[in-house]
């Protein structure tokens, strides 16, 4: 019969007992040479600048659609839709490009 050999350990306790480690070699690091500085990138954070320029956008569409006088057969919802849509595109991508110039300033 093998006898399998066990570390002390408290297996009657319902613990595991312990194994014994392998034979590997593990490479120890030395003390490190000089300390390590890091760079703390701060990017814009472009979805938000991106709504923001949206929302920014969509209210002054509102604003100039519901101030200006309805011409033609173009009701006053439609002229509001169309309006919110273009200065909401048109304000996106002005904040995009916005967080565009502020990241490629800081580097």
């Amino acid at each position: 019969m093998a006898e399998s050999k066990e570390l002390p350990g408290n297996a009657a306790e319902g613990q595991e007992p312990v194994k014994p480690a392998d034979d590997r070699v593990v490479d120890v690091p030395a003390e490190p040479e000089s300390p390590t500085s890091y760079r703390l990138r701060r990017a814009p954070r472009y979805r938000a600048f991106g709504f923001t320029g949206a929302a920014i956008g969509i209210l002054i569409g509102a604003v100039i659609a519901l101030s200006t006088q309805v011409a033609g057969d173009y009701s006053e919802q439609t002229i509001l839709g169309y309006f919110v849509a273009i200065f909401g595109l048109f304000g996106a991508l002005l904040g995009c490009g916005s967080a565009v110039l502020l990241d490629r300033r800081k580097d």
